[in-house]
């Protein structure tokens, strides 16, 4: 049997052309639209563009670019009613955003115009077709949030909105800019409210799946830590061995071994495969989703041994349909794309935020995983734009934003700052104070990335029902 299996790995590897996409780190959140919002009619939604300077701080520089946003305005009561801006980040805007959600309930009870903006660089607001290293010298929060700037004053220039006031919503990402907006810009803008904002650039970002060890054993328990711990340290001690390594190659479902079992960028990818389902799960986690993940450990549902269960696990929730094809090659490929949102967000990572979510050494089940490395991830930005974006380049480029911007310290007013316990990027924002008396911060325990944005779910718990509800009455003050 073992040497039928083995049979059939080759036949795989050799015959079938794998249809899995790449695996890519967790980098980027793809902000899918609330999903009752499928089967909506979008008669209400409309897109259009405006032409946007490319270059806010450079006058002599005259180019532009069209970006692209689009508007409901069902609930408006005319001029002077407030307008409700969702701000877009490192994604495609999509028009369920503004058929539900809780900014949507927001504008429907006060009467609200509704827009979405899309980032620039990001969907189908590209200012340059080929996204070389030169051209995207362009791609910056500075120039992003002078974006929003000049698009709300020409809104403003509307008589119907001359008198209206404004209220921006960003989850993610763009929550960093809905809070960094009203403290550049605060005379456009009364108030704000950030969803899961990682605020502090961070390069070695160990906390990230330090939060992933704590929410499945808050949720598992011992057990299931023990499951996933012995999964992964079976898995490294296979690597040391020929026998080992082909018994890995059938637990991970993999195309075909990997093609160098000593070099650090394979191992790190191939550690990335493991680390970044369990990040997955967990950041987009509803109540019970890990609690069924760790009965399925108990379970034998995915496999009988430790590393195999870890392997079926991936498999399964990833959905994969043949094997995976795991060579780092593969992985600089995809952000090698002369056009793409990947592309466009790893940049900003190199240039701005850091956020490599590395191995911690504290004890967390991920702790063995060291090829998880900031070499690895900075490897890639030195492989796919420049050699000068370094190690140095990289870590002062996050401490020039950490500067700019406050880091855990912002002086804001009007924000709502909301996070949730089970979502690793609250590790980078601030979650146990208040901003400021009137900068509320809510923290939601068993609570994930941008859990507030939706409107009401059934998985909700009681507290995450009374956060959205908390965010409206507040906003609500705001404009009254």
């Amino acid at each position: 049997m073992y040497l039928l299996c083995l049979f059939l790995l080759a036949t795989v590897s050799a015959d079938v052309v794998p249809s899995q996409p790449p695996v890519e780190p967790p980098l980027r959140y793809d902000m899918p639209p609330p999903p009752e919002t499928a089967r909506m009619s979008t008669r209400n939604v409309f897109q259009t563009f405006i032409s946007m300077p490319l270059d806010h701080f450079n006058p002599q520089n005259s180019d532009t670019f069209m970006m692209r946003y689009m508007f409901n305005e069902q609930f408006f009561g005319g001029p002077g009613s407030p307008v409700f801006i969702l701000v877009g980040g490192e994604w495609d805007i999509a028009a369920g955003w503004l058929l539900a959600g809780n900014m949507f309930e927001m504008a429907r009870e006060n009467h609200g115009y509704m827009v979405y903006t899309e980032h620039r660089y990001y969907g189908q607001t590209v200012p340059y077709t080929n996204f070389t290293t030169e051209n995207l010298r362009f791609l910056n929060v500075d120039q992003a949030l002078a974006d929003l700037a000049y698009f709300i004053q020409n809104m403003k220039q509307s008589p119907q909105f001359a008198d209206s006031k404004f209220i921006l919503y960003g989850g993610s990402y763009a929550a960093n800019m809905v809070l960094w907006f009203k403290q550049r810009y605060p005379h456009l803008v009364v108030g704000t409210v950030a969803s899961s904002g990682p605020i502090k650039g961070e390069v070695d970002f160990t906390g990230y799946l330090e939060v992933v060890h704590d929410a499945f054993l808050a949720e598992g328990g011992e057990q299931c830590i023990s499951t996933i711990r012995q999964g992964i340290l079976d898995t490294v001690e296979a690597l040391k061995t020929e026998e080992g390594r082909r018994e890995l190659e059938q637990a991970y479902r993999l195309c075909s071994p990997l093609l160098d079992y000593d070099d650090v960028y394979e191992l790190g990818y191939f550690s990335g495969l493991i680390s970044w389902r369990f990040s997955g799960s967990v950041q987009s986690a509803r109540p019970g989703v890990l609690q069924a993940i760790c009965n399925n450990f108990a379970g034998n549902i995915y496999g009988t041994t430790p590393m195999q269960k870890i392997g079926g696990y991936i498999a399964q929730t990833a959905g994969l349909q043949t094997c995976w094809t795991i060579e780092y090659s593969i992985l600089l490929g995809t952000y090698s794309n002369p056009r793409s949102n990947s592309r466009a967000w790893y940049y900003q990572t190199c240039t701005e935020y850091g956020y490599y979510q590395t191995a911690p050494r504290s004890g967390t089940v991920f702790d063995p995983l060291i090829w998880l490395s900031v070499d690895f991830y900075v490897d890639i930005c030195k492989q796919v734009f420049s050699e000068r974006f370094d190690k140095e380049f990289v870590y002062d480029a996050v401490e020039r934003v950490n500067l700019i911007f406050g880091g855990l310290q912002p002086n804001v007013n009007n924000t709502i700052n909301i996070h949730g316990t089970y979502d690793p990027w609250h590790a980078l924002g601030v979650f146990e104070h208040d901003l400021k008396e009137n900068s509320p911060t809510i923290t939601v325990p068993r609570a994930s990335h941008c859990f507030d944005m939706q409107g009401w779910l059934n998985t909700d718990t009681i507290r995450m029902t009374q956060t959205k509800q908390e965010a409206r009455r507040i906003v609500a003050s705001w404009l009254n």
